[in-house]
Order: structure tokens, then C-alpha cells, then sequence
């Protein structure tokens, strides 16, 4: 099982949402962050205003992480920089909360 979380352009967030509807369930919330700018010479940062994103998270199968990944890719891309970025690692454990307590799977 893997998480994948995506920051992607407000503008894009419906053409994902579309994009994914048919492969996974996934949670979807505002969230806001800083750019990093490098001077022209050496590397200098300048830390800007917060810019204004959407975060995407969502668990999958091993199998369905590829596929899952390149949708999002695609479907958030504008050709523009700054589009967004996407992570996923590896969850070796589950816990679904039930009225009994925890089940913790392994993966």
C-alpha cells in the first residue's frame, strides 16, 4: 500500500478530481505555501508571500500507484513552472478504527 500526496494549482484541482474519480478515493483541502526563488547568482533564497494550492492525499494498492501518479501528472500539468509536485512512499501498516478497537494490517 502506498500514500501519494500531490500540491497541484487551484485551477487544476477539478481536472484531477475528474481524472480520479474512477481510479481512487482521495481527500482534497486548500492549503498554503512559500516559494523559493534563487537569485542570479549563487543560491540565495528569498522566501515570498504564501501562494494559494491544493493538497491531494490518498492510499492505494502497490498496483495502482503508477497509474495513479502519471493521472495526476498529466492532468495537473499546465506547461507552466511552479505546476506542482507529487510524493508517495510506502505504508507498512493499516489501522482501521472499528467499534472494537483496532485492526492493524500489514502490508
Amino acid at each position: 500500500m502506498y500514500k501519494i500526496k500531490a500540491i497541484v494549482r487551484n485551477s487544476t484541482l477539478s481536472d484531477v478530481k475528474k481524472s480520479l474519480m474512477d481510479i481512487s478515493t482521495f481527500s482534497a483541502y486548500q492549503v498554503q505555501i512559500t516559494e523559493i526563488s534563487y537569485a542570479h547568482k549563487g543560491l540565495k533564497s528569498d522566501i515570498s508571500n504564501y501562494i494559494p494550492k491544493s493538497k491531494i492525499e490518498l492510499l492505494c494498492a502497490d498496483k495502482d500507484k503508477e497509474e495513479i501518479i502519471s493521472t495526476i501528472q498529466k492532468t495537473a500539468s499546465t506547461g507552466q513552472k511552479d505546476d506542482g509536485v507529487v510524493v508517495s512512499y510506502k505504508i507498512d501498516k493499516f489501522g482501521k478504527i472499528c467499534d472494537i478497537g483496532v485492526d492493524l494490517i500489514t502490508y
